[in-house]
């Protein structure tokens, strides 16, 4: 593992980066994305480099740069070398490296995939060599069940008999399963987290295949950044840009990340090859993936049959949607696969174009505003105290602050396993006690949530429980 900080990384983490170290973070709001490509695209075109801000003739470099953020606020974060130089050894203590794209280290498909759009900075532990590897991604839902489970460990475990890397989001359900199966094989692999790197590499089931250079865990996101949708959705871009292929064995129809996040790829990215699960019940969301471009996964029964998968050339990797497809099971067995008729048995009679379809993507970028603005409200709001104040119809409004409420929650509970009562997290989240009623029945329903009794009090089940432990 490598834990050194680069002039170019620090540089980038001073003007870009929380810096959370426990406590308050500062007043100056860090560089928006948008802003530091800004900047960077500047830095390049001077033949400079992030490290030079640090020099004794930094201001120069920015005046030449005609940077249009406030001097002030830049010489501010600048000036963050203590806070900088804390979190930097609390990393340290961690064995939490920081790569940025002007180091030598930081993945080049990243640089080649996603352009301007590659994060500047690369939190992580682990073999960071582990990084260009390729391999298959594998994605899909948290709430799956035990047979599904189990299908996705043994692609993991095929994986690893290829030789050939894998790479996930780290989340509950497939993500972990594919990622146990690998290890468990003896494979590496590649955990992409939107959230908690610095509590998942402190783990002492992750520490040994971590220091055996098997396993990295990567995030664009600071270590103790708590989850966000948001997050969740822009780190789905890495898993894809990592691999070769991807693997999607599970998706809701038209909502959720695994679904954007694939549909993303298969529209507007396509940086790999996309293939859908072709075992079982497939489900509408697996079908539409497959009409709009995805390929059937041809489960593949040896490691050679994995290899021809992964090594398909650029040129070669997009093709006509399939309408029906015979393939081999994972297990062996050999069926056909009924997608025309599952899709007329389930799906909506009118399949959304792939443009609209991408609508999910801005509509969670509205969100993520309409966010900003509930946690300014002054205390709980109704519907159509929201209503008023955002211009919007009241059943937009509710619709809003269920989802506020459950993302509130979520993150609640994926920080704490103490027992709250209704009242004590209404008071903690200042959300209606209605809204967090039906959220709390939601979540217990998944399984994120449960239910005690004398008294009525709600905890997580899976509160930073391993990444890899085995389901019951």
């Amino acid at each position: 593992m490598r834990t050194e900080f680069s002039s170019n990384a620090q540089a980038i983490l001073l003007l870009t980066a929380p810096l959370n170290t426990g406590r308050s973070n500062t007043s100056t709001n860090p560089l928006s994305a948008g802003e530091y490509r800004q900047l960077a695209r500047r830095l390049r075109e001077m033949r400079r480099q992030p490290a030079d801000l640090l020099n004794p003739g930094a201001r120069e470099v920015l005046t030449e740069s005609r940077f249009s953020p406030d001097s002030e606020r830049l010489d501010r974060l600048l000036g963050r070398g203590f806070l900088l130089s804390q979190a930097m050894e609390r990393w340290r203590e961690r064995a939490i490296w920081v790569v940025s794209q002007a180091d030598a280290a930081y993945p080049q498909r990243l640089k080649k995939r996603l352009g301007e759009n590659a994060p500047p900075i690369l939190y992580g532990c682990g073999d960071v060599a582990i990084l260009g590897t390729g391999g298959l991604a594998v994605v899909g839902s948290r709430n799956v069940n035990d047979t599904l489970i189990a299908y996705t460990e043994e692609v993991g475990q095929l994986t690893a008999a290829a030789l050939r890397t894998l790479v996930s989001g780290g989340a509950g359900g497939i993500d972990q399963a594919a990622m146990r199966g690998s290890l468990e094989a003896g494979g590496h692999v590649v955990g992409v987290l939107a959230d908690g790197l610095e509590r998942a590499v402190m783990h002492r089931e992750h520490r040994e295949v971590l220091t055996q250079g098997r396993l990295a865990l990567i995030s664009p996101y600071d270590p103790a950044a708590r989850f966000i949708v948001g997050h969740a959705m822009q780190r789905n871009k890495l898993i894809y840009a990592l691999a070769d292929a991807a693997l999607v064995v599970t998706s809701e129809y038209g909502k959720g990340g695994t679904w954007t996040g694939a549909l993303e790829q298969l529209v507007r990215l396509k940086s790999v090859p996309v293939y859908v699960r072709t075992d079982g019940e497939i489900g509408t969301g697996l079908d539409g993936l497959r009409k709009r471009g995805a390929k059937p996964w041809p489960n593949p029964m040896t490691k050679e049959a994995v290899g021809e998968i992964l090594d398909v050339p650029q040129s070669a990797q997009f093709s006509a949607p399939e309408q029906q497809v015979h393939a081999p099971s994972i297990r062996g067995e050999s069926a056909p696969l009924e997608g025309d008729r599952q899709a007329k048995r389930t799906e909506p009679a009118t399949t959304p174009e792939p443009h609209v379809a991408l609508a999910s993507t801005l509509a969670g970028e509205l969100f993520a505003k309409v966010e900003e603005l509930l946690e300014l409200m002054d205390g709980p709001r109704i519907e159509s105290e929201v209503a008023d104040e955002l211009q919007v119809s009241k059943k937009q409004a509710d619709a809003w602050l269920k989802r506020f409420g459950e993302e509130k929650l979520r993150d609640l509970f994926a920080r704490t396993d103490a027992p709250r009562t209704e009242a004590e997290i209404t008071e903690k989240l200042r959300v209606p006690r209605r809204q967090i009623r039906r959220c709390l029945k939601l979540l217990v329903e998944e399984g994120v949530v449960v239910k005690l009794s004398r008294p009525v009090r709600y905890c997580s089940t899976t509160f930073i429980g391993p990444l890899f432990d085995r389901r019951d």
